[in-house]
């Protein structure tokens, strides 16, 4: 459970303003920050405290000047640029523009029929371009056989003779301009996007069947890819800070923070976690588990409040 405790533990533990930035306290009252608003839901908002660095804080533990002048805000016009919508750039060089919305991993099946191919039950040729361009790499990323585009997939359909063939799909959920949903797989993006979406996957994969959970790794998603449109290609995390507030104040473990740099040859930005523990060992092996491709850097421990 993320705490009163735990909320101003992660205000503290940077006191970098933007020229945009408005304060922030809890309900205490003792505790503020200079950040900027991302986004927010029903339960959670997100403030940025720096370019890199964003931090989910629940609305219940906000003050209430917070709490209404959140009430005064347009949860999707938050952000400089107000719509949402990003220009993403695949591996490729296609570049298209759309609002990712949340993950998702589902079947793709691919079909010939009555001399037409289907792709979930939609003729392909009457879906938008950038889908038509990115259906024969799904197929070709799966078969390992080379596929040039809508000729080279109709080809390959023509060869299957009928017989439907189901291909998963990894990725985000993009809202075209049609105002339709499509899913863009995680292999399709520059290595640089991916690292910047890759955490929130994690976690909502190990969500599983948590439906709450994957709402909220969905809206974070979007607070995320809103603050990514600000300054594209600059990896940002957001830390979620979850503490036994008893056992803390109980003195049993401290809150270390942990620079993690990427590993040798990988891309995305230095991390920033904080984590509880006892030693530096299970602060470096907490803070490896969240996050398994990088390699630990320094650490401290953070510094507690009377």
């Amino acid at each position: 459970m993320i705490t009163t405790r735990s909320i101003a533990l992660l205000l503290a533990l940077t006191t970098t303003t933007s020229v945009s930035a408005r304060e922030w306290s809890d309900r205490s009252g003792q505790y503020q920050v200079n950040a900027d608003l991302i986004g927010y839901s029903d339960t959670t908002v997100v403030l940025k405290r720096k370019p890199d660095d964003l931090v989910a804080v629940p609305i219940e533990q906000l003050s209430d000047p917070d709490r209404k002048y959140l009430e005064t805000q347009t949860k999707d016009t938050i952000t400089t640029g107000g719509s949402g919508n990003q220009v993403w750039e695949l591996k490729s060089g296609l570049k298209f523009p759309g609002r990712i919305v949340g993950f998702d991993k589902h079947g793709v099946k691919i079909q010939r029929q009555l001399g037409k191919v289907y792709v979930n039950n939609q003729r392909f040729d009457k879906m938008p371009g950038v889908y038509r361009e990115i259906i024969p790499k799904l197929v070709a990323h799966f078969t390992s056989e080379e596929i040039e585009g809508e000729k080279g997939l109709e080809d390959w359909a023509r060869e299957q003779r009928g017989k439907p063939r189901t291909f998963e799909c990894a990725g985000v959920m993009i809202e075209l301009e049609d105002g339709i949903l499509y899913c863009v797989p995680f292999f399709l993006f520059t290595d640089e996007t991916f690292a910047m979406l890759k955490p929130g996957w994690d976690r909502w994969l190990a969500a599983k069947e948590d439906y709450d959970e994957k709402e909220k790794e969905s809206f974070l998603l979007q607070a995320q890819t809103r603050a990514y449109e600000q300054q594209q290609m600059e990896a940002r995390q957001i830390q979620q800070l979850q503490l036994n507030l008893q056992a803390y104040d109980a003195g049993l473990f401290d809150l270390w923070e942990v620079t993690m740099y990427p590993q040798a040859g990988g891309y995305g930005m230095p991390l920033s976690v904080v984590v509880p523990a006892t030693d530096s060992q299970q602060a470096a092996a907490a803070a490896h588990q969240q996050n398994p491709s990088y390699v630990i850097g320094p650490m401290r421990i953070v510094r507690r409040r009377n």
